[in-house]
């Protein structure tokens, strides 16, 4: 076998060290990196669900947004998973397709009576206005308010919904500010009289701890959601690089069908 030149070595070398991750990918598998609210047993259901009828192997990653962002931006994924929407100057470059939605729950001590909140309440709760579980009928406590700080630099559902400034200057002065979901829950379930902001798929094995509040009279289900009767939701979306290549698009439509659809309705909502 003829041995190559030390030059061509070096150009073979270069040429696969500057090509893209999803370039080098083996044919017949996709990447996907974001959010751990997507993550989180539904891609991976969706990515068996796929292999199983297509050959495709769909790899995970876990993440957050701008992971998703950076994966598709640097070609180490085909797929970006983004629980807030993109910033302005990404949307040059990155095609969001919504994919889900994410039911956003309004979580409490799972001794606590109050059944329901109204929206107006529960901004009222985090802005500070509304300080004591009195004026909501239960105990003359005051309301501790957990509260995850999150993708401060967009537009994130549960900062939007609230009313909340970017700066969270107008968050109540008391909250507790936790990084991760698993602390908010953690610290509603130790303190009776605590009130957090989740996503229901990381409560789904907890709700034994927890009691999860119905909002404006409605209970935070897929079918209400997707209904418009619960109003706290947000978008799912996956983003690629441009228009999605035909084996990227095959997959985005496969979550769309019957049989995707039912797997993203296990743990979200489905996209309309």
């Amino acid at each position: 076998m003829k041995r190559l030149s030390s030059k061509s070595s070096w150009l073979v070398l270069c040429f696969l060290v500057l090509q893209p991750v999803s370039a080098l990918t083996a044919e017949g598998t996709l990447a996907y990196q974001g959010t751990h609210i997507l993550t989180y047993s539904t891609m991976g259901r969706l990515a068996e669900g796929y292999r199983k009828l297509s050959g495709v192997t769909v790899e995970v990653m876990g993440g957050g947004c701008s992971d998703g962002v950076v994966a598709v931006t640097t070609g180490r994924a085909e797929m970006g998973g983004l629980c807030c929407p993109l910033k302005p100057e990404e949307e040059e470059n990155l095609i969001p397709h919504t994919v889900a939605k994410d039911i956003k729950v309004a979580i409490v001590n799972f001794i606590n009576p109050v059944p329901e909140l109204s929206s107006a309440q529960l901004r009222a709760i985090h802005q500070g206005k509304i300080t004591n579980w009195r004026e909501l009928g239960w105990i003359d406590r005051p309301i501790a308010v957990i509260y995850r700080k999150h993708c401060l630099d967009r537009r994130e559902p549960v900062r939007t919904y609230l009313q909340l400034d970017d700066e969270l200057r107008t968050l109540a002065p008391k909250a507790i500010v936790v990084r991760t979901d698993m602390q908010l829950i953690d610290y509603v379930r130790k303190f009776p009289t605590a009130i957090g902001i989740t996503s229901a798929v990381f409560v789904k094995e907890r709700k034994e701890d927890v009691n999860l509040l119905r909002l404006d009279g409605a209970t935070p289900t897929a079918a209400n959601v997707e209904a418009g009767r619960y109003p706290f939701a947000a978008d799912m979306q996956i983003v690629t690089h441009g228009k999605p290549d035909p084996a990227t698009r095959k997959f985005l439509e496969f979550i769309k069908s019957a049989e995707g659809r039912k797997i993203v309705r296990e743990n979200l909502a489905g996209a309309p």
